[in-house]
């Protein structure tokens, strides 16, 4: 009996995670798993990108306060030319 239900469980804790992927490759269209894989390298060189430049951007605003040209092109200045 217990090698019934060990089987039992080993087959279900399969299909769990099977089930647990679902959303995911629902999200991708596929459930290919080359697809996946490009998608997920895809999201995480989007995230590294946006994050190197709004990092460097977030550096140039704060080290660089009084350069108006600066200010203006990386938006740190939201009203460049209604300044008195």
């Amino acid at each position: 009996m217990s090698g019934i239900l060990a089987r039992w469980y080993w087959r279900h804790k399969r299909l769990m995670m099977f089930v647990a992927a679902l959303p995911l490759f629902q999200a991708t269209g596929t459930c290919d798993l080359t697809a996946l894989n490009s998608f997920i390298t895809q999201q995480f060189l989007s995230a590294t990108f946006n994050l190197l430049v709004g990092s460097t951007q977030q550096v140039l605003l704060q080290n660089f306060p009084s350069a108006d040209i600066l200010q203006t092109l990386l938006g740190g200045n939201r009203q460049p030319f209604f300044t008195m």
